[in-house]
Parts: structure tokens; sequence; C-alpha cells
């Protein structure tokens, strides 16, 4: 790693430590550009949790400006300092809202305790996938982001995808389906979803290079 790298990356840090002291301060402005940086990143996790439990009947994006507008009202409860805990936190009004959502739907203002334990599981298991090895693999030292933020830019691109890439990504790393599953869930042939996740993940990490 250069010397510049690395400049990038302690500023890349130092950036969002500073946003995000700013906003427990009451500075919206940089708990607006905060959010800004985390906002593909709700996205797919709302994306993955529709899937299981509200496909067709919510939209990712607006669940995301729920939790956008949640964390504005709630930011003073917030307690920690790195990325990680930011996204972590955000991750628990995300899990709240679709827990919400899905008792409406269902037509029940009753918490179901197992509901909400599978939503966090689904939720826990795709920002596991961003933060896991693959991110590694698929980011350097140079761009943007420190390495520990590396998922953020993993969501930002994999929403970036056609459906059908992104999809058999989902299916294949987040679910953990074997090929066979993930052909009957897309009703398509087992060659082809292999195929399919192949040009997927080689699309993935151009898109990774050019962020």
């Amino acid at each position: 790693m250069t010397n510049h790298d690395r400049i990038e990356l302690d500023t890349s840090q130092h950036c969002t430590t500073r946003l995000i002291a700013a906003a427990q301060a009451g500075d919206r402005d940089a708990l607006g550009e905060l959010l800004n940086h985390y906002r593909k990143y709700l996205v797919f996790l709302a994306r993955t949790g529709l899937h299981h439990h509200l496909q067709g009947k919510a939209d990712p994006s607006d669940i995301a400006q729920e939790v956008c507008l949640a964390a504005h009202g709630n930011i003073a409860d917030f307690q920690g300092e790195s990325a990680e805990e930011f996204a972590g936190w955000l991750r628990g009004i995300l899990s709240n809202l679709l827990a919400m959502h899905v008792r409406r739907f269902l037509g029940t203002q009753k918490r179901d305790p197992r509901l909400e334990q599978n939503l966090n599981v689904s939720l826990a298991s795709a920002s596991g996938f961003l933060q896991s090895r693959i991110a590694a693999e698929i980011t350097s030292p140079s761009q943007h982001f420190a390495r520990n933020e590396a998922f953020l830019l993993l969501a930002e691109a994999l929403e970036s995808l056609p459906e059908d890439y992104r999809q058999v990504i989902i299916l294949r790393h987040v679910d953990g389906l074997p090929f066979a599953e993930v052909a009957k869930s897309m009703g398509r042939s087992v060659d082809s979803v292999e195929k399919l996740w192949v040009r997927g993940l080689a699309k993935l990490k151009t898109t990774m290079g050019d962020v």
C-alpha cells in the first residue's frame, strides 16, 4: 500500500467518525450526509428482508427512506462511533420497520417474536455477506472508502446490478442456497443460473472497480 493509499484510508475513516460525532452533537447536515452514505446499504438490506416476507408488497427505497427519517428523529439514542456500529443501529431500526409492515400486511398489530427473529436473521445474513470475504476480494485499498467501510461500496454496487444478477448473488450468497434451489426459485435451469452467477460476480467486480 502506498502512502497515498494510506492517506485516503485515514481520511475516509476520519470523515465517517467526524460525521458521526457531529450528527450526535445535533448537526442535521452532518447526519444527512452520513445517512446518504448508508442509503444503498439500507435499500439492499430492505430488499433482502422484503424478498422473504413481503415480496412485491413494499418498495425497498421507501423502506430505506423511512429508516432515514426515523434515524433523524432518534439520533440521540445512538451511542457508538464507528461505521459498523452505526450500520448496526440502522439495521435495528430497519428490522422494527419491516416487522411493522409485515404485521400491517397480515392485518394484525400483535407482535410476533418469531417473525422478528426471522427478520433479524435475514438482515444479519445480508449484512454479514456485505462484510464477508467477498468484500475484501473485490475491493482495493485505494478506493474511496476505508476497508472497514467496504460493505457500503458493495451494497451500492449490488444495487446498480441488473435484477437477475443481483437476485442470483443474493440467493446464492445471502440465502446460501445450492444452485438447484436457486434455479427453482428463479425458474431457470441449473446450467443457466450457474452461468448467470459467474457473469453477475464478474459484473459486480467491474462495478466495484468503477466506484
